[in-house]
């Protein structure tokens, strides 16, 4: 045979080899179709039943949904991979509960003092090292408080902060990518940005385009509940930041009299840090905090199960599917309810997730890697059940190969595109290009970055421990060309989201379409276990540090 025709030979075989291979790794139609309607709105049901009383993190309500999840999976026949052989992890909690009465926020702009209004002008937490904290310092306007090298971004450059209060916009730099945004408006990492920079205190200012949205007095209410945080081995809180003695959020309204007499008027500072414009300056203003608060102790658990893969080397690596089972608890009263059901958010995802392992639990031969499944705890707190596991997993961070979250799982109205959040970063972007092309989906790209769901939900977690993960919405494109999508999901956004209308009774229930986004995640997740390469982040991707920062 000549060299020229072996060439030609070895082609045609790699590339036989290669469609057989892909065609191997899509789920069969079988698997996709014990995803049923029927199966999401029973769980769905009972998970968002009023006797669960909100399932808040820590509560009966909660506890009763994690013994339902745990009894799900051991009648599946799956692994317990919580604490001791059990389905369960206990993760010890930190409640900081604010005494309003005896707290306070003073403003003192223009030689006068202003004792700002809780709720109205400004909220506050209590600080989750110091049950009574009191400090006093003048302010330093840090744009957005972001630095980013990558980007030749920093708003500290030339600051002088050591000692006094920081004050800094909601969010990051439009011209950033949507993920990376997301990751420099994290509360966390803008908090320890600020920490290692000598600041004291800092002030969030709620203003521009996300205000528009959700006015101060609606997003001040997640303040009305207590902080918590999860607690090491030595009863540390998680991300604390002992130099930073406290903070809070205030109105655009406040921000407009703090900058009074300083080199800029709030309405500049702000248009130029909207227009991506690096900036710090200190204003003529100064803050004094005293937050009083009581300090507590709780236990929650994630629930955990294993279902062992069946390749002799690739069973040692997982592919984690995960969603949160907890929501607000019960709470204000809305048009005399109570109790905040968390129907989409998220006894959505948590069934989601439990049908997919219903579903591959059920094949004669599981997939070749092993498979996750983790519901967890306190996300609703600041991604807290999440945070604790990937520090503290039950198996090697490192042979975790990917994870699929799924939080609020598409079931507003049949869709014909998606969101695939994070996907762009690492190979499973390829994964879900080709499921969503099998499914006749389109990939739209995030059509609300100054939201920055990406660090909104238990993804982000895995993703600073140097997992590659993806969290994937149903878009804005509706196959009824009659429905405005975009319209349908904003008026959830408003009127629902946390909200005790988020029941099983609201109008923004579609199981096929859940169905649709339940067997799009399974099918991603399948193609995972199959494929022999696991994951990697892009080569020189942003996100590609964690990894080693995780090792």
């Amino acid at each position: 045979m000549s060299p020229k025709r072996l060439l030609i030979l070895i082609f045609i075989i790699c590339l036989t080899s290669q469609a057989q291979n892909n065609s191997s790794t899509y789920p069969p139609a079988d698997l996709l179709a014990r995803i049923r309607p029927e199966g999401l709105k029973a769980q769905m049901g009972f998970l968002s039943d009023d006797l669960l009383e909100g399932r808040y993190t820590g509560t009966r309500g909660y506890y009763l949904a994690a013994k339902y999840v745990a009894s799900q999976f051991q009648e599946m026949g799956l692994t317990p991979a919580g604490d001791n052989g059990t389905y369960f992890q206990n993760i010890r909690f930190r409640k900081v509960e604010l005494d309003r009465d005896r707290s306070s926020f003073t403003v003192t702009a223009n030689g006068q003092d202003q004792n700002l209004r809780f709720f109205e002008e400004f909220a506050a937490l209590g600080n989750e090292l110091n049950p009574d904290s009191s400090f006093e310092a003048p302010v330093v306007f840090v744009g957005y408080g972001v630095t980013a090298p990558d980007f030749n971004y920093d708003d500290y450059a030339g600051a002088d902060v050591k000692g006094k209060i920081v004050a800094y916009l909601y969010g990051a730099p439009a011209k950033f990518p949507s993920a990376l945004r997301a990751h420099h408006s994290s509360s966390t990492v803008k908090a320890a940005n600020a920490a290692s920079h000598g600041a004291i205190g800092i002030i969030g200012i709620w203003a521009g385009s996300i205000a528009e949205r959700t006015p101060f007095s609606r997003y001040a209410r997640h303040f009305r509940y207590p902080r918590v945080r999860w607690l090491d081995e030595n009863g540390q809180p998680n991300d604390a930041q002992p130099p930073l003695r406290g903070g809070a959020i205030i109105s655009s309204e406040v921000a407009d009299r703090m900058f009074a007499g300083s080199p800029k008027s709030f309405k500049d500072a702000l248009a130029a840090s909207v227009a991506g414009t690096p900036q710090s300056f200190p204003l003529a203003a100064s803050a004094k905090f005293h937050l009083v608060s009581k300090h507590s102790e709780f236990e929650s658990p994630n629930i955990a199960a294993i279902l062992p893969g069946s390749d002799a080397k690739l069973k040692n690596e997982y592919v984690l599917y995960s969603a949160h089972a907890d929501h607000m608890g019960i709470g204000e009263a809305v048009n005399g309810d109570t109790i905040y059901n968390g129907t989409l958010d998220n006894a959505s995802g948590t069934s989601g997730v439990l049908e997919i392992a219903r579903a591959l639990s059920s094949m004669p031969k599981a997939p070749r890697r092993s498979i996750l499944f983790l519901i967890v705890t306190g996300e609703e707190e600041g991604l807290l059940g999440s945070d604790a596991y990937a520090h503290r997993p039950t198996v090697a961070i490192k042979d975790i190969v990917a994870t699929i979250n799924m939080d609020e799982i598409g079931a507003f109205f049949d869709f014909k595109d998606i969101v695939p959040l994070g996907a762009e970063h690492s190979s499973i972007g390829k994964v879900v290009d080709d499921v969503a092309k099998r499914m006749g989906l389109e990939v739209s790209p995030d059509p609300a970055p100054e939201e920055v769901y990406f660090v909104r939900s238990d993804q982000y977690s895995f993703i600073k421990q140097g997992v590659p993960a993806v969290a994937i919405d149903q878009g804005n494109k509706a196959v009824d060309p009659k429905l405005d999508g975009e319209k349908i999901m904003n008026e959830w956004e408003q009127k629902y989201y946390h909200q005790p209308l988020d029941d099983m009774n609201q109008p923004y229930l579609d199981f096929n379409a859940a169905v649709k986004s339940t067997r799009l995640n399974l099918a991603v997740g399948y193609e995972i276990a199959q494929q022999t390469e696991r994951p990697r982040w892009n080569k020189g991707d942003f996100f590609e540090k964690f990894v080693k920062k995780a090792q």
